[in-house]
């Protein structure tokens, strides 16, 4: 044959291993051409002669969705607990070195994640490989828009021409991960709304059912903003987008970024109370007839009453708020005809800045997003990984823990922060507010029982009754008091069965670095948490005071910090702390010997070593 032959071959794996999120189980396929042009296949390398090779990691799965079943991998029923994620690795940026994208997945997986939504560009091949490795789900985004500009410069020019061999693309990297259970064509694209566009979402669908027959297909979108743009009040248009370039400078909001403030101001019911309208419905109901499943952001108000009227559709929160995750989880135990929810977002991420932001003038300079803010605040794990408040509620919506609490920062408690409608909570996993004695703040306990007491000290501060009907959270107001606090879960006999404590900071802060792994790879990278903490090694989040980092054997790739205002930026070699934290990322010297990381602030010096394998 000639350069330019295909050659086929029809293989059989008998009685395979099946790829699920609890067994990911994986095969390898060597394939080698000789020079007699002979083309054979090995699940072990090396031949002489070799002129051509390849290996390709697979997994063998079945994969349906219909109304009676709902969403099912090898013929069990999955519920998808997901997020939407972007495609940045935080304080590193658009880089997808394969450590970060195979951390970015552990630690979601960690917060009880077992979905991610490819927000709203197809997922690196680094982020697929870890997802199959891991057991990751993974429904992959085309983009996120189509023909009308959302900025001026996008591809809405391109996108009817392109799309064919676009997709063609898309399922060519995607097609061999067992992970990637399911594809989605756009994220809020109003043109659905459109004769237009209820035309190309079929056209899309259909191409994406010819290249790949056994992924079902979705679209993420907006109702509200679909009713918004039938009546000519879209935030998108190719006239916004020309006014957003020319207003830049002038700091004028448009598109979507005015209606993300708006969301700030008027609060998350504003989306999801505007989607109940009738109209919502008539401008969406034509393009969801044309996709597998129909994919709601900000929808679940919907729910019901859709399932009702529509019997044979099945539908995903593609887009839902933290606060929602509970209610999700009853209605999609009701009717497996809904299958999953994305939460936005899972972990913060940069731009948008500042949407998903609940800061005090403690950190932030001005509420409004203007220089020196650089993400968004929107994540239930924060730029660096860490797990929020909002982290622990999901854990618990999920069904994963029985009970857990957060509390939020004493010193800021009561007073103004910037507005977010993607914000449930800014409590964080801390009694530690020293220097807040007397001081009012909110404890949040989050439980799966009838009822939970709070205790500080061992005194009672309060019992309250948790309306499971409705969510698994409570709150109690408490004065901060140096010790233990203590919330405890009691079933509806007074059986108690579960508590969580959280204990105050005690001692002299001390500058404590805390390496995530000890020891790295060669092409791995080294991340470093620098933390102010007491003398058991608890993080003091009131201790703040900047840090510089120098490093032997290593390059500092990234040094900053969890808030999303920030003006240092993560490529110097000094950075402020957040909460009384801050993260360095390192990658090894080509010596490969050990890394040593010192680290200098007012609360002293401290020096670690990772080894370098």
């Amino acid at each position: 044959p000639n350069t330019t032959d295909t050659a086929y071959l029809n293989l059989t794996l008998e009685n395979p291993e099946l790829w699920d999120v609890e067994n990911p189980n994986l095969y390898k396929l060597h394939a080698r051409v000789t020079d007699l042009g002979v083309f054979k296949t090995h699940f072990v390398p090396s031949e002489k002669n070799t002129t051509d090779e390849t290996s390709v990691l697979f997994g063998v799965k079945t994969i349906t969705a219909d109304v009676k079943h709902g969403l099912r991998i090898n013929g069990k029923t999955v519920k998808l607990k997901g997020g939407c994620i972007h495609h940045d690795n935080g304080l590193l940026g658009a880089c997808a070195y394969e450590f970060a994208e195979r951390r970015k997945i552990r630690i979601l997986l960690d917060a009880g994640y077992n979905a991610i939504r490819s927000a709203h560009n197809p997922c690196s091949k680094a982020l697929l490989r870890a997802c199959d490795e891991m057991g990751m789900l993974v429904m992959d985004e085309y983009i996120d828009g189509w023909y009308i500009h959302k900025t001026k410069y996008d591809y809405a020019d391109e996108i009817l021409e392109n799309y064919r061999k676009d997709l063609k693309d898309m399922v060519d990297k995607d097609y061999n991960h067992p992970s990637v259970i399911m594809y989605s064509t756009g994220n809020e694209v109003s043109e659905t709304a459109q004769k237009k566009g209820i035309s190309l979402t079929k056209s899309l669908t259909d191409r994406l059912h010819e290249l790949d027959s056994t992924r079902p297909v979705s679209c993420g979108i907006n109702i509200f903003f679909n009713f918004l743009s039938s009546m000519g009040f879209g935030v998108y248009s190719d006239k916004k987008a020309d006014e957003a370039a020319e207003n830049a400078k002038k700091k004028k909001a448009v598109g979507s970024e005015f209606y993300n403030t708006v969301a700030g101001i008027f609060g998350a019911g504003f989306m999801k109370t505007g989607a109940t309208l009738y109209p919502c419905d008539v401008k969406t109901r034509d393009a969801y007839a044309n996709m597998d499943v129909a994919g709601y952001n900000y929808g679940i108000k919907r729910y019901c009453h859709d399932l009702k009227k529509y019997p044979k559709r099945i539908i995903l929160g593609s887009e839902t708020f933290c606060a929602d995750a509970y209610r999700f989880m009853q209605e999609a135990k009701r009717d497996k005809r809904i299958i999953g929810d994305f939460v936005w977002a899972a972990q913060d991420y940069l731009g948008e800045v500042g949407i998903g932001a609940w800061e005090y003038a403690s950190y932030a300079k001005d509420f409004s997003p203007r220089a020196g803010w650089i993400s968004a605040g929107s994540g239930r794990l924060d730029l660096t990984g860490r797990q929020l408040g909002e982290a622990l509620y999901t854990r618990v919506a999920f069904g994963l823990d029985t009970i857990r609490m957060a509390t939020v920062p004493a010193n800021d408690f009561g007073k103004s922060h910037s507005p977010s409608a993607w914000k449930m909570s800014n409590a964080r996993e801390s009694w530690a507010w020293n220097g807040c004695e007397g001081r009012k703040t909110r404890v949040e306990v989050y439980a799966r029982t009838p009822f939970v007491e709070l205790k500080l000290n061992g005194k009672t501060i309060g019992r309250k009754r948790v309306n499971l009907e409705k969510n698994c959270l409570v709150s109690f107001k408490v004065k901060y008091f140096p010790g233990e606090l203590t919330a405890i879960a009691y079933d509806r006999s007074g059986k108690e069965c579960g508590r969580t404590s959280l204990f105050s900071g005690k001692g002299t802060p001390k500058l404590l670095l805390t390496p995530e792994t000890m020891s790295v790879g060669k092409d791995e990278l080294a991340y470093i948490r620098i933390r102010y903490a007491d003398e058991d090694g608890k993080t003091l989040p009131l201790c703040r005071g900047r840090v510089k980092v120098s490093a032997e054997n290593g390059q500092l790739l990234a040094l900053g910090h969890a808030c999303p205002y920030n003006p240092d930026g993560y490529l110097r070699e000094e950075t402020d702390t957040y909460y009384g934290e801050a993260l360095a990322i390192l990658r090894p010297s080509s010596s490969g010997e050990k890394i040593r990381i010192s680290v200098s602030s007012p609360f002293g010096e401290a020096q670690t070593i990772v080894e370098v394998l």
